[in-house]
């Protein structure tokens, strides 16, 4: 899969008429403030309706405007189509998807265009909380069963409803009508979750071994839950668990005016020579692993579906050290398409003979290069 051109409207400070890509590397170079990890958060949001940059698409409307319009061609092996998105600002919220100039579901968009970013923020994979890592956890069920993007909504929205009659002191019958909805979610939602991990640490553990090198420490990924239940019991026991679990800690689910148990506090446990990798690791092993981890999750998509993705690597030279960009260049080879930022031109030496070189200055692609021996 590639994605042949795209045409930004009012994202940041990005005004492109039109840019056109190679298949396989392209490095974005300019100045501080240029646009370069714009137009890259430009793909990625264009591909995945989320920014690694921020929470809120909001900040990347163009400041005075109410919304910004993103369009694209992609090249997939289901044939040549336009991708298009709307975002309105609001409030509230408004966003048009479509695929050759027909709206879809965010479902059915989702599914035309995975675009995989490793970028400066992806280290909180390893020393943040577990919101990114179960968010990891999260796409890569979807991308592997597309079915279960309602399943964790039908969860989340249970959960809310259930914490909204806690809060409001609403009656045990209606809290107990939400919790049998929250605790068959929930079981199903923790089923895709661990088949999702064990697939993830497979493939990392391959990833790993050529990025990180041989004196890196161990790392071994497990998926963290409540203490009392296994899904070796199977997933109709789990759910019964849940059921009764929310129904025994009810009054102290009042008092604190939320739900203690459940996904949503879950976690995927990272540990490095047995210990936990957040405390273990240097600065750089954070960033290496993190993007082994975003490199596993790629490789299981394309194994199940049979097809290679975009991967985007922002700000590269300063994210990576010249071994680890060797390593991870080496890794992603010559058949996925490749977008890469930095400030510094010389970046094609790293990657190969063939590279587009796309100059940003102030927001527009001031400069094109097309495929070049360096």
């Amino acid at each position: 899969m590639e994605l042949i051109d795209i045409t930004v409207e009012n994202f940041r400070n990005l005004e492109i008429e039109r840019v056109v890509f190679d298949a396989r590397a392209n490095v974005v170079t300019g100045a501080n403030g240029a646009g370069k990890t714009s137009l890259l958060e430009a793909i990625a949001v264009l591909g995945n309706l989320k920014s690694f940059r921020t929470p809120s698409l909001r900040r990347a409307v163009r400041h005075g405007e109410k919304q910004f319009h993103l369009c694209g061609t992609i090249q997939s092996a289901t044939g040549k189509h336009r991708v298009e998105e709307i975002f309105e600002a609001g409030p509230p919220i408004q966003r048009v998807l479509r695929v050759d100039g027909q709206e879809v579901s965010v479902a059915r968009y989702l599914a035309n265009f995975p675009v995989f970013a490793i970028t400066g923020p992806d280290r909180e994979l390893v020393v943040g909380g577990p919101d990114a890592r179960r968010a990891l956890l999260d796409r890569l069920a979807f991308l592997l069963q597309p079915p279960y993007l309602e399943v964790y909504r039908s969860y989340r929205r249970a959960l809310r409803q259930r914490n909204a009659a806690l809060v409001e002191r609403r009656d045990d019958n209606e809290i107990e009508a939400w919790e049998a909805q929250l605790a068959s979610a929930a079981a199903r939602v923790v089923g895709a979750r661990i088949d999702a991990a064990k697939m993830l640490f497979e493939r990392f553990q391959e990833i790993s071994e050529v990025l990180c090198g041989e004196d890196f420490p161990q790392i071994t990924i497990d998926y963290r839950s409540e203490p009392w239940w296994s899904v070796s019991e199977g997933l109709e026991r789990v759910e019964v668990l849940y059921q009764q679990r929310y129904n025994e800690t009810r009054t102290r689910d009042r008092q604190a005016g939320f739900t203690g148990d459940g996904p949503h506090r879950h976690d995927l446990s990272l540990q490095a020579g047995g210990r936990s990798a957040r405390y273990e690791l240097s600065s750089g092993q954070a960033k290496t692993v993190a993007a082994a981890l975003r490199l596993a999750a790629l490789a299981q998509i394309e194994k199940e579906r049979c097809e290679h993705f975009p991967v985007i690597v922002d700000d590269v030279d300063a994210e990576l050290d010249d071994t680890a960009l060797s390593r991870l260049v080496r890794h992603l080879g010559n058949e996925r398409q490749l977008f890469l930022s930095s400030t510094s031109d010389a970046l094609g030496f790293h990657i190969g003979p063939k590279t587009r070189r796309l100059r940003l200055v102030n927001g527009t692609c001031g400069k094109q290069e097309a495929d070049t021996d360096e």
